[in-house]
């Protein structure tokens, strides 16, 4: 079994200081297959909460989060998950692109990384940091994903339209409304 590219304890120690913390901008990058296995569903979906309850909390606060748009199949294949880890990518895309539409917080920006199919996993870290006044708490890690966000190149938005919401009586066929 390999070592999770994905530090739970760590993750865990710096979302608990997020709420004592002063700061202006949050980012949170999360690209690892790590956080579409069973193992680490509950941090997942920690950090799922705590993102939103900062949005709550500071609706002017930018927040940036970075998440895969898809999956690098060769990984996946190797290890023979590819379908289960594919699967769990669609409902939590859902359930984010879901939840950002009932906040509609325009300070929040979740970035989908574009990772070539071929490649064994995204050349990202995974990491959360924090600015403060203006400057990061950890620069030189976050530098590289700050200067890619701003780029607009190799990410494409997680949003609304990203959602299938006709349900059985919806949009698709208007009369049912007449």
């Amino acid at each position: 079994m390999t070592q999770s590219a994905v530090d739970i304890a760590a993750w865990q120690e710096a979302m608990s200081v997020l709420p004592r913390s002063g700061f202006d901008r949050l980012l949170v990058v999360q690209c690892s297959l790590e956080w579409l296995r069973p193992s680490h569903q509950a941090l997942r979906e920690d950090v799922d909460d705590l993102v939103f309850d900062c949005c709550n909390a500071a609706p002017d606060l930018p927040i940036d989060r970075v998440i895969l748009h898809s999956l690098p199949t060769r990984q996946g294949a190797e290890e023979g998950d590819l379908a289960r880890l594919n699967a769990v990518h669609s409902e939590w895309t859902y359930r984010l692109a879901s939840t950002s539409m009932l906040l509609k917080n325009p300070a929040l920006r979740i970035h989908r990384l574009i990772v070539d199919g071929e490649q064994r996993r995204a050349a990202v870290e995974d990491f959360l940091d924090l600015r403060r006044r203006g400057s990061w708490l950890w620069p030189d890690r976050t530098r590289a994903m700050i200067d890619l966000l701003a780029t607009g190149r190799g990410t494409t938005p997680l949003t609304g339209y990203d959602l299938n919401l006709d349900g059985p009586f919806g949009d698709a066929d208007p009369s049912v409304y007449i």
